[in-house]
């Protein structure tokens, strides 16, 4: 607690520091700079179990990064994946591909069993402490269709899915917070996020059809019933999500163009428009539908093109420049600089391998 007690004074903006003094000291860790979380002792050890993993296994790039507004907030949306494996090395990447750390807004059981969450910008999704991020500046993402749109099945794995529960829950929390804090909506997709994981429950699930059978219960909407009924389907699903096989495809993280919406617009318009737009940019990169067989071919592909006479280059962009860090501020890594002076020295991928 101590440690939580100590992040108001490490808040440098006035400005922000004011509106975390309103919240919780668990909350107001949200509110330190991105470079503050970044540089974190606990960020650096995920960082090495998970960034430098997922960014060798999966190739794992990011398209769309200039689409993000500069020095001001936005929700990022993006759909729920059957195995939840994708959420923790994307937070992650985000910051070290953008220098930039996404706030993600997560289930309040999900951050009462992981409080540790916490310290990477992650928190409960409450609609006042995510307008305040969002109107200090900070990038926040949601997944609106929440466990019901992961619990769909393989067979709907590529459609946008937010049934409501109930007229308090009608999933339009999102756009609500968003049009409060006048930032923009900015849909993202994860291309082959259901087949980066392999799970033998889920498959076997599958080819009985319990996707389908849950998404005809929740339909009916029975009083009493139904909540007894989500809590322990939800529960056993997220059970067997621990039991999963990485599988080496190709992931790239699309960020489309932000969801336009004005004064006069409902929250209903905004999240009909959201909606749209997701599935939209799921469409445009994601053709066929769930197959495995077709995402490691792709990434056999572009093993292919790798090996042609090319050099390594470090990621650059007009937003982000990873040439700006210096040895003080960022993991030491022997294999990189090693990696740099062979570059350097025009040494091709091939020969850099050997």
């Amino acid at each position: 607690m101590k440690r939580n007690g100590n992040a108001i004074s490490k808040i440098e903006d006035p400005l922000v520091r004011q509106r975390a003094q309103k919240f919780s000291k668990r909350t107001q860790l949200a509110f330190l700079s991105d470079d503050k979380i970044g540089r974190s002792w606990f960020f650096r050890l995920i960082t090495i179990l998970r960034y430098y993993v997922f960014i060798f296994v999966h190739s794992f790039e990011i398209i769309g990064i200039e689409k993000l507004p500069k020095g001001k907030g936005a929700l990022m949306i993006s759909r729920h994946t059957t195995h939840c494996a994708d959420v923790l090395p994307i937070l992650i990447s985000g910051y070290h591909m953008t220098g930039r750390v996404t706030r993600g807004l997560l289930h309040r059981l999900l951050m009462r069993c992981f409080p540790f969450l916490r310290r990477i910008g992650c928190l409960p999704g409450e609609r006042e402490t995510a307008e305040a991020l969002l109107e200090v500046g900070y990038l926040c993402g949601v997944i609106p269709g929440g466990v019901d749109e992961a619990m769909i099945g393989h067979k709907n794995a590529y459609k946008v899915c937010w049934p409501k529960k109930s007229k308090k829950s009608s999933r339009k929390g999102f756009a609500l917070i968003a049009m409060k804090a006048g930032c923009p909506i900015i849909p993202c997709f994860l291309q082959n996020q259901e087949e980066m994981r392999f799970n033998p429950i889920f498959w076997f699930g599958n080819l009985l059809h319990i996707g389908r059978l849950y998404s005809y219960i929740m339909l009916f909407n029975i009083p009493y019933i139904m909540p007894l009924v989500c809590n322990i389907c939800q529960t056993l699903w997220f059970c067997c999500t621990w039991f999963q096989f990485p599988i080496p495809v190709k992931l790239t993280l699309h960020i489309g163009d932000p969801v336009e919406y004005g004064e006069n617009d409902t929250a209903k318009d905004v999240v009909n428009r959201s909606r749209i737009a997701l599935q939209t940019l799921i469409n445009k990169h994601q053709p066929h539908d769930f197959s495995i067989i077709h995402a490691k071919k792709k990434r056999q592909r572009l093993k292919g093109k790798q090996h042609v006479d090319v050099t390594y280059r470090l990621y650059s962009s007009s937003f982000h420049n990873h040439q700006q860090r210096t040895d003080s501020n960022r993991l030491l890594s022997l294999i990189r600089d090693n990696i740099r002076q062979m570059t350097d020295n025009g040494l091709t991928v091939v020969q850099i391998k050997k």
